[in-house]
């Protein structure tokens, strides 16, 4: 596969299937991230409702296809002298700052 959108691709095909060189589902990812989400917000005085709410909404918008698609631009592919987790590192980073940015919070 030559983007993250290709991967992403090929993983919504079978999302309880396992991704390559991993354990893991997309579905099961997709149901952690929800549960993370939520439990970040639990120090708020958020209504349980806003908190699935919230979690819900990114669990969704790292499922677009439009996000998908810019974050597999913004990465592109690991350079030559990249490691792993290098480019795991700087993946990590990008989305970060997407989130950030399209949900209004600040560094």
């Amino acid at each position: 596969m030559s983007s993250f959108q290709e991967f992403m691709d090929k993983a919504e095909e079978s999302p309880t299937t396992d991704l390559p060189g991993s354990n893991v589902s997309l579905s099961s990812i997709e149901t952690s991230l929800k549960s993370v989400v939520s439990d970040l917000l639990t120090p708020f005085s958020v209504r349980v409702d806003k908190k699935q709410e919230f979690a819900e909404k990114v669990s969704n918008l790292v499922r677009d296809k439009e996000f998908i698609s810019e974050f597999s631009d913004r990465i592109g592919e690991p350079s030559e002298l990249e490691t792993e987790d290098e480019f795991v590192e700087r993946g990590s980073n990008v989305l970060r700052k997407m989130l950030y940015d399209k949900f209004g919070i600040k560094d």
